[in-house]
């Protein structure tokens, strides 16, 4: 049997409105790394100014579970609706 491999995602939620999800382009790139969460820095850095209001973390998830559970891209004006959060469906 072998183990699924996972990676860290930078994850947000905007405003603390109770839907975390994965932070990523219109196009579903997300900002990924192996190994080891983000740090404070590199969020802050990947995020710019709306780190504040974005609440962000860094998570780790396999494949499968990114794409069962994440599907439903929001966009967020912020970043001029060209990057956005993928949600759970509700």
């Amino acid at each position: 049997m072998t183990e699924e491999i996972k990676t860290y995602f930078l994850t947000v939620e905007w405003c603390n409105d109770g839907r975390r999800g994965v932070f990523c382009s219109e196009t579903g790139i997300a900002y990924r790394k192996d190994n080891n969460p983000h740090t404070d820095a590199e969020m802050m850095k990947i995020l710019g100014p709306f780190w504040i209001i974005l609440s962000p973390q860094s998570e780790e998830f396999s494949r499968a579970q990114l794409e069962d559970s994440y599907a439903t891209f929001v966009p967020l004006a912020e970043y001029s609706n060209r990057y956005g959060i993928a949600v759970c469906e509700a």
